[in-house]
């Protein structure tokens, strides 16, 4: 599996299909959240196959996420499951230096075998227990690419929680598309067999039981290492081994917000290029953003957030860019708003999404 070009054809379809995959992310987000995980096997596979439609060229809408309600208690077995052995290895985590290897070796390979399975559930109809199996017999197959290609989707998705107060539910929908793009490639390939020895089981059974003896011993003590440590470790290794792994510059710099890997970057402020002729909503916070191949602002995404309501705003971006010469395309959603605008060679759109104590404003562009 080659890393850089799965990430750049996970952000070319996450461009391309920008506000549905952000949407879609958020409602699965918010279903999962709300019913305390109950429900996030169905509407995951629904993301999922969301994502392959789009991956195939074919139309996906919302509807995607509430079709697969039948597959509820498989999807839920497996959940449980995998969420099981989240837990152990979050307690065992808690053990200084261990429990910082362990999280950070397993995590993507949960991460990974997660989305596998949901898939193999949702789409073929496997029972919950033969679905891991097979997730971990295409895991095995691939181990090395599949790992770091994996953490590298985790990396992604998450890297919102560093730079952006809102990058979350942007970046989690990358990451989301990069899996299904996994599952995509691996689902038509039959996987060698694979089975570990009895003797090897054992071992690894005791060896997992004194482990998280130690880590609740850990847990209840305090003894593990704080979280803003492991971040700052974290964010320093990751750098280093993806460079190394992947033969290019990956940077990742929390202090000075900004995260690059391959020709995708992400960072906080405004882009350093980013045009003058469009207008910032002047009582607006600006988060981020998400940048183009090559640091292009085409492809290009920049995130504010602003306490005034949905349609001061939109009244104000479309007034401001038609005095600044855009030919503007409003459109009034009911609570979102969307602005379409363009001059040239240049185009671009202005989601506005109210929340309950602010709004977010999306600027994308496009440079033909």
């Amino acid at each position: 599996m080659n890393l850089v070009k799965n990430v750049q054809e996970s952000f070319n379809l996450y461009v391309k299909n920008f506000v549905l995959l952000v949407l879609a992310s958020l409602i699965a987000g918010v279903i999962s959240v709300v019913t305390l995980g109950i429900l996030a096997g169905p509407v995951i596979g629904g993301l999922l196959i969301l994502g392959l439609k789009l991956i195939r060229g074919e139309k996906g809408d919302l509807n995607e996420l509430f079709a697969h309600f039948d597959q509820f208690l498989p999807t839920l077995v497996a959940t449980l499951l995998l969420w099981g052995a989240s837990i152990v290895v979050y307690i065992i985590g808690n053990i200084p230096v261990i429990g910082w290897i362990a999280n950070f070796v397993v995590n993507p390979v949960l991460f990974l075998l997660y989305f596998l399975t949901i898939g193999f559930i949702v789409e073929q109809n496997r029972p919950p227990l033969q679905a891991i199996q097979r997730s971990i017999a295409c895991f095995a197959g691939e181990w090395a690419q599949l790992w770091l290609y994996s953490f590298a989707m985790l990396l992604i998705g998450g890297i919102g929680y560093f730079i952006f107060l809102i990058g979350a539910v942007l970046t989690i929908p990358f990451g989301m598309i990069g899996m299904t793009l996994a599952y995509q490639q691996l689902s038509g390939k039959e996987p060698v067999p694979f089975k570990l020895e009895k003797q090897i089981l054992q071992k690894a059974g005791i060896g997992l039981a004194v482990l998280l003896v130690i880590g609740v011993i850990c847990t209840l003590f305090g003894t593990g290492r704080s979280s803003s440590i492991r971040r700052r470790t974290d964010l320093g290794v990751t750098s280093k081994i993806l460079s190394r792994v992947t033969g290019g510059q990956i940077e990742i710099d929390q202090k000075g917000g900004r995260f690059k890997i391959g020709d995708l970057s992400f960072g906080s402020g405004l882009p350093e290029n980013f045009p003058k002729d469009i207008p910032i909503y002047p009582r607006a916070e600006v988060d981020g953003f998400i940048g183009g191949k090559d640091d292009k602002l085409s492809g290009s995404t920049t995130i504010l957030t602003s306490k005034d309501s949905a349609g001061e705003i939109y009244d104000y971006y479309i007034k401001n860019l038609e005095n600044k010469g855009w030919s503007v395309t409003p459109q009034d959603l009911g609570e979102m708003k969307m602005i379409n605008f363009q001059k040239g060679n240049r185009s671009g759109v202005i989601t506005i999404n109210p929340k309950e104590t602010e709004c977010d404003i999306l600027i994308g562009l496009t440079v033909e």
